[in-house]
């Protein structure tokens, strides 16, 4: 399925406030839910990737848009879930396979910057109550940089660990920092994954590379309007939003 089939598919990071975010990595709470509002009024449901693209093939995904939260930050727990069963929304939250304590690689560059990640006990509970885990890989690694067996290890571990800590087959994959390439495609298709999202970078424009539109605390009402609506043209977006950047409502 080509992803110009598909609706558009939001990538969150964290759901929390942070005074050093330099990164944009952090929605405020009340940001989050005014998206998610937004959404619900515009009569728009939020969606895992696992489903929207089982409604995609059966021609049932106009009403959807996909849902994603990339490292599995703990505060997902506690500032997001709760709204999106406020809302009866899904969504897919890519966890390491290593399930670290804390977003090391962010603040080795930004040392202000330290936010706690879901433990083993949280990851399942979050799936209990709806929400698909997919794996990001063991370490958030660059994987366009690692040797084909270290490639080949990473992505079948990060699977097998995540699977077995949640008690279900792990579907899906979301590239660390976006990065991407046709070696790196293919490895992930081989290790029996379903599908796989990127940020903006496409090799095979297919599902093993989804485009994603990122989200974050910048994104008031009218931009994250104009990035819903031109989701498919991403770069023409991108133009606009920079000629509206002091649009913060």
């Amino acid at each position: 399925m080509p992803p110009s089939q598909l609706r558009p598919i939001l990538m969150y990071h964290s759901i929390s406030r942070s005074p050093h975010d330099c990164f944009g990595v952090c929605t405020s709470p009340e940001r989050f839910e005014a998206h998610m509002r937004h959404l619900k009024r515009c009569g728009v449901r939020g969606v895992s990737m696992r489903q929207l693209l089982r409604a995609t093939s059966l021609g049932e995904a106009k009403s959807l848009v996909g849902l994603t939260f990339d490292d599995g930050y703990k505060d997902f727990l506690h500032n997001a879930l709760p709204v999106l069963e406020r809302f009866n929304f899904s969504a897919t939250l890519f966890s390491l396979g290593s399930i670290p304590r804390e977003n090391y690689w962010d603040y080795r560059y930004n040392p202000d910057l330290q936010l706690k990640l879901l433990e083993a006990e949280d990851l399942r509970e979050i799936v209990a109550r709806g929400i698909e885990v997919g794996s990001h890989g063991m370490d958030h690694v660059d994987l366009t940089c690692m040797a084909p067996e270290v490639l080949k290890k990473d992505l079948s571990d990060s699977r097998q660990v995540l699977s077995k800590l949640v008690g279900e087959e792990i579907e899906g994959f979301c590239y660390p920092y976006g990065s991407v390439d046709s070696m790196v495609v293919q490895a992930v298709r081989r290790a029996g994954y379903s599908y796989a999202c990127s940020i903006e970078i496409q090799v095979k424009r297919n599902t093993f590379d989804l485009p994603r539109i990122p989200i974050g605390d910048r994104d008031g009402f009218l931009r994250f309007a104009l990035k819903l609506k031109y989701y498919s043209q991403w770069r023409t977006a991108t133009k606009i939003l920079q000629r509206a950047s002091a649009w913060r409502t």
